[in-house]
């Protein structure tokens, strides 16, 4: 007799297709909307990027298109001195660190987790509200990542500059999300709807 939880799963090929439209349909309003998601969001990352770290002072933060991606772009300086591995840093208003990320990357979160949710067993309804919650828990994530990932970028720059092999949870986090982690937050964002009924 089969078990209730196969009988609720449909077909590999069923569940294959659902899958491919749920990322057809994201990947879709990533590349209309996405850069616009993400330069609403950059007033706030301001304000969190001043919370993270007062010693940086920011000069620009954009989303800049050019003929190869759409980045975020973070101008900034040093706003206070401080001493990193025992080397002096002091504020030099001509000196200038300019920071990109790419949009495409950010939204990898976005795009993954509604389509994962939309694609599990269920009716339509259900996927409805599965695929507008995992897209409300990415959000949040991009809310909190971009910041952290603009300001980790910033710091590996400064400590391979000065020769300074400096550990910090921030640059392990951001070394976790460029190897694969943002595509497995996404997955697990979307399965994380699975409950929802």
């Amino acid at each position: 007799m089969p078990s209730s939880t196969a009988a609720a799963w449909p077909s590999p090929g069923r569940f294959a297709l659902a899958l491919i439209a749920g990322f057809a349909l994201t990947l879709v309003v990533a590349w209309m909307w996405g850069s616009t998601l993400v330069e609403a969001l950059l007033p706030l990352t301001h304000t969190l990027l001043g919370w993270i770290d007062d010693r940086f002072s920011i000069r620009f933060l954009g989303v800049e298109h050019n003929w190869q991606d759409t980045v975020v772009r973070l101008r900034l300086n040093f706003s206070t001195g401080f001493v990193l591995d025992g080397q002096v840093i002091t504020p030099d208003p001509r000196g200038a660190l300019w920071v990109t990320t790419p949009v495409g990357r950010l939204l990898q979160p976005l795009v993954i987790a509604p389509a994962i949710a939309a694609a599990l067993p269920g009716n339509l309804a259900v996927r409805l509200k599965r695929f507008g919650l995992a897209a409300l828990l990415a959000l949040g994530f991009l809310v909190i990542d971009l910041p952290l990932t603009l300001h980790a970028v910033a710091w590996d720059m400064i400590t391979y500059s000065l020769g300074v092999n400096d550990f910090s949870p921030l640059l392990a986090w951001y070394q976790f999300t460029q190897s694969g982690g943002k595509l497995g937050i996404g997955v697990l964002m979307g399965l994380a709807t699975w409950k929802l009924r």
